[in-house]
Formats: C-alpha cells, sequence, structure tokens
C-alpha cells in the first residue's frame, strides 16, 4: 500500500484506489465534487476508471453556491 496527499494531508491508498473510491471513502461522492491530481483535473466520467499512485497529490474541492 501506499501514500498520497488529499488536500494536503496524508492518505493511505487501498491497493487499486480509484478517484471514485477515494471520494467514497472521503464521504464526498456527490456529483459535484471536482478532483485535481498532481494539478491536472480529472474528467468526472473517468473518476472511477482513474487509479491513484503513491505520491499523487489530490486536490478535492465542493463548489459552494453564494450570492
Amino acid at each position: 500500500m501506499g501514500a498520497c496527499t488529499v488536500n494536503g494531508k496524508p492518505h493511505e491508498l487501498e491497493p487499486g484506489e480509484t478517484v471514485a473510491r477515494l471520494l467514497e471513502r472521503l464521504g464526498l461522492d456527490g456529483p459535484y465534487a471536482l478532483v485535481e491530481r498532481n494539478g491536472e483535473p480529472v474528467e468526472r466520467a473517468r473518476y472511477a476508471e482513474v487509479e491513484l499512485a503513491e505520491g499523487d497529490t489530490i486536490v478535492v474541492a465542493r463548489p459552494v453556491a453564494g450570492g
């Protein structure tokens, strides 16, 4: 098992962990989570197929409606 960084905090990865699984584990698997992996945006349609690797830097954001 490896580790990555999620929003500045260390996170242990499960073998073969995908973006979708990471969001589920974080309780952020709603339709509005936006993800960057190593500074590059990840397309929402690919969350279930993009596997995370040791050393990845992940940023998860949830847009906030305001006015």
